[in-house]
């Protein structure tokens, strides 16, 4: 009889423990949501805002579609989302700070493309979005497809060239004399110029300007003798001018327009997060959370990570996919090890639930999303790459279809 009461109580504990042991468990494999889900649309539209909100040189990009999306459930409330996206860049620099959705996206001769790579965190109980890492590869439409389209439209060129420089400068002294700013400005860098002959040579650029401490009560000879002010006073600006001969009347025409922007305070990871929730009337609908969801803790959330690389020209796509492909093979045809993702970092093995000891006096314990590397596999979901936001016969067939499966 005791030995049998022995068994019925080691059978129960078993069976306690078997129970209770998925709760706890992760689930190991990566789920692929449809990529019009609603969800993952979200996912989308904040982890691109989170990337251009990260940057500090370029142009904002703006969804082309959803190529690919994997999604893995949190023990702590939320998911983890590794989505691709095909992307292309508009006509607002990245110092203005807006939202993709609110920039116009450039004419497709003129326009730079590619795909980001992006991880982001989604806890929706407490309106938490955290771009983990992300990575983009991007290159302009090469030069074959935009002659098909508009032979006369201006050409592209390097935009650190001199005469774009004093294309720039020309421009500048143009604002400089009719703006009612207190201070003068100088040309910081030059982000894209180009070249088309119309009456003449005429050279169009865009460039940064900033701030300096010449005051314009007091005239200048030479801006460029100005001492800019610090970044943290110092006012910035985003300008397109143009300078354009007449070789006729041997005159020049000077354009310049320019959006000024205010100092802006670094914003700290506490400050994204509420930088960040959102306040849509669907978000306010959100499921009564969960016992477990509000069980207090402290959330530990990496700084975010991530670059931008901007690729020459080429008639072959930039995609993920193909640059895997590239990296996998020699001249000679002979298999070599993958090139490592040089701005996406690895994350360590997970660890679960950490507590932090260093702190006296915190006894809340200290919890995190998982991050895994980079699923290689894409979406198996028949529904990606999702349907394109707008249509572009030059920039549909640049950009990848999804591979057959093998």
């Amino acid at each position: 009889m005791l030995l049998l009461i022995s068994v019925l109580f080691g059978t129960q504990a078993l069976c306690s423990w078997a129970a209770s042991a998925p709760a706890r468990e992760l689930p190991s494999v990566l789920l692929s949501p449809s990529c019009h889900d609603a969800a993952v649309e979200e996912a989308a539209d904040l982890a691109l805002d989170q990337i251009n909100a990260d940057r500090t040189e370029g142009y904002i990009l703006s969804l082309y579609r959803i190529f690919s999306v994997r999604e893995h459930p949190q023990e702590i409330p939320g998911s983890v989302f590794y989505l691709i996206l095909d992307v292309v860049d508009t006509e607002c620099h990245v110092l203005s700070k807006r939202p993709w959705k609110n920039c116009r996206v450039r004419p497709a001769h003129k326009t730079v493309y590619g795909q980001c790579k992006a991880i982001i965190y989604i806890n929706q109980s407490r309106k938490i979005a955290h771009l983990n890492t992300y990575e983009c590869n991007l290159q302009p439409v090469p030069p074959r497809y935009i002659w098909g389209v508009c032979p006369d439209c201006p050409v592209d060129d390097c935009p650190t060239e001199p005469k774009y420089l004093e294309t720039a400068v020309k421009s500048l002294a143009k604002f400089n004399e009719e703006s009612e700013q207190t201070h003068y400005f100088s040309v910081l860098n030059v982000t894209r110029a180009s070249m088309q002959w119309v009456i003449g040579p005429a050279h169009f650029v865009e460039f940064v300007i900033q701030e300096t401490s010449c005051s314009k009560r007091d005239p200048v000879a030479d801006i460029s003798k100005c001492e800019p002010l610090s970044p943290e006073s110092a006012q910035m600006g985003f300008c397109k001018g143009s300078v354009v001969n007449s070789d006729m009347e041997h005159k020049q025409s000077v354009t310049i327009s320019c959006e000024i922007y205010s100092p802006q305070n670094p914003v700290t990871e506490e400050g994204k997060l509420q930088t960040n929730q959102r306040s849509d009337e669907s978000n306010q609908n959100d499921q009564q959370a969960s016992p477990a969801e509000t069980k207090p803790f402290s959330l530990h959330l990496e700084k975010t990570k991530g670059c931008v690389k901007i690729l020459p020209p080429t008639t072959e796509d930039i995609s993920f996919h193909k640059l895997t492909e590239s990296q996998n093979e020699h001249e000679d045809s002979k298999p070599v090890p993958p090139k490592p993702i040089e701005c996406m970092s690895t994350p360590p093995a997970p660890d679960g639930e950490k507590t932090q000891a260093d702190k006296p006096g915190l006894t809340e314990p200290i919890t995190g999303p998982v991050i895994l590397p980079f699923p290689a596999e894409l979406s198996l979901s028949d529904s990606c790459p999702g349907e394109a936001k707008q249509t572009d016969a030059i920039l549909h067939p640049l950009l990848t279809r999804k591979p057959a499966k093998v």
